[in-house]
């Protein structure tokens, strides 16, 4: 009997365990014994599993095995700890765009020693993306598995990583170019006129290709859920859909941006929120959840934009991962020129609202992915998922459904059948924890160690892919590679 039958046929008999000595290759026999196996279909717990991996997917699941000794194996003793599916942060930048300081040695290290193990990008340099992504389908390179949508689809000139889109046929030839490039998707902002917006609607369809992002100030929630658009970021538009009054408010909203009127931008924010109206935004959430219209609310960037005064952001230990040119960018004196008390002001209170519309939203079925836009000031790439995670259970999910918006909520978005859960056939992408997450949503920051593509990285590994992450981001310049 070779060693792979035997292996299987000791899992099937729930024979004991045997220790042996730890694998030389990445992509070979990788055994977690006595590991607490977290469901995220069910939000329960398996207790005392093996779990086998073999060349990076997920061979066998039991209570107990028999393991043989082999030079290409690696056991890892998980008595007392968790394992749960690798993370995703379903709205990152991380090459090029708003990321372009993040050199691929500081940002890639920071997602995996955080247990995210994959990442949607959602603007950016695309031939950048795609070479990281080939080096790290290759092996050549440690990172996240990564789905791109390469530059931003908007009204207006042409800026770096936007494609300028003012017209139907504008739009069309958009999509399709970005088809032909290879994107995973189409990304849109919010000065896309409504006319264009139909056309990239209806070409994307054609083209068999996603397209998300922002709500354009032009179109309404309701329509872009009916258009197709697979999910919507940041909450944007959704509380305008809400109001009673939302015709009257679109347009008034539309004119204070043709003007730049930003305290007329703002009345108008203020009139939405006073407007709510209940029956009308259950109808709406009704309609998310029949037409699989995903929502990624990002509220640790909400929460992180409403508090650049608070003098406490500079000595946030996470800075030391931060490069030399973003810390100088981040100041907080430097962000206090761009805001104002009064704004932030508006914005905490426009944290705890948005953080009750996902909780309306989540009670109304309407599917929810963890996103964080990484790296804005102070949204610190990997690290700040886990706050985003928090910031779900208090929006009224339990610990195991802020756990399902990052591991199978993701997947299942992605239509994608073969990870996001520690069963049997699965990609073995996992995160093991010292604590357990379906009683406190913080166990997933306590990492003790993360398996990517076969490989595993012991909390030692991690630590030290933090600290040369922490030399890196000293550099002063340009990500290039």
């Amino acid at each position: 009997m070779d060693l792979r039958r035997w292996l299987l046929v000791g899992l099937l008999l729930g024979q004991a365990a045997t220790p042996v000595a730890a694998a030389k290759h990445a992509k070979a026999f990788l055994i977690f014994t006595n590991v607490n196996v977290v469901d995220v279909r069910t939000g329960t717990i398996l207790p005392n599993m093996t779990v086998v991996s073999i060349d990076g997917k997920i061979d066998g699941v039991a209570k107990v095995g028999l393991i043989g000794r082999g030079h290409d194996m690696q056991v890892i003793n998980a008595s007392g700890k968790y394992l749960i599916p690798g993370l995703w942060d379903m709205h990152v930048h991380s090459a090029g765009g708003p990321a372009k300081p993040w050199d691929e040695k500081v940002i890639l290290p920071l997602y995996i020693a955080n247990g995210i193990t994959g990442i949607r990008d959602m603007g950016g340099d695309l031939e950048l993306l795609k070479d990281r992504r080939a080096r790290i389908d290759s092996g050549d390179l440690v990172g996240p598995n990564m789905v791109f949508g390469g530059p931003f689809l908007d009204g207006g000139k042409a800026q770096d990583y936007t494609v300028p889109v003012n017209t139907p046929e504008e739009a069309r030839k958009a999509v399709d170019e970005l088809k032909s490039r290879g994107v995973d998707f189409i990304k849109i902002l919010s000065s896309l006129p409504r006319e264009a917006f139909f056309a990239v609607a209806e070409e994307a369809k054609r083209q068999k290709l996603p397209f998300v992002g922002h709500i354009p100030e032009s179109v309404s929630a309701s329509e872009a859920s009916a258009a197709g658009q697979h999910s919507f970021e940041h909450t944007t538009g959704i509380l305008l859909a809400c109001s009673s009054k939302e015709t009257e408010l679109r347009q008034k909203r539309l004119d204070a941006v043709a003007k730049n009127d930003a305290q007329g931008y703002a009345a108008v924010s203020q009139e939405i929120l006073a407007t709510y109206d209940a029956a009308k935004a259950k109808a709406l959430f009704t309609q998310f959840a029949r037409n699989s219209t995903w929502q990624v609310p990002t509220l640790v960037w909400w929460d992180a934009t409403s508090r650049l005064l608070d003098p406490a952001l500079a000595s946030d230990p996470r800075l030391r991962y931060v490069p030399a040119r973003v810390r100088r960018e981040w100041d907080p004196e430097k962000l206090k020129q761009q805001t104002t008390p009064e704004y932030t002001a508006a914005l905490q209170k426009a944290v705890v609202r948005y953080s009750d519309l996902v909780r309306e939203m989540h009670a109304a079925g309407v599917g929810i992915m963890a996103g964080t836009d990484a790296p804005d000031p102070f949204v610190f790439p990997g690290f700040s998922l886990h706050e985003e995670l928090r910031w779900l259970v208090k929006s009224g999910f339990t610990p195991a459904e802020a756990l399902y918006a990052a591991t199978l909520a993701p997947m299942e978005f992605l239509h994608r059948t073969d990870r996001g859960v520690v069963e049997k056939g699965h990609q073995a992408d996992l995160v093991l924890l010292n604590a357990n997450p379906l009683e406190d949503i913080r166990n997933t920051e306590k990492i003790a160690g993360v398996t990517l593509r076969g490989r595993y990285f012991s909390r030692e590994d991690l630590d030290k892919m933090l600290a040369k992450a922490e030399i890196a981001a000293q550099a002063e310049q340009d990500s290039t590679k």
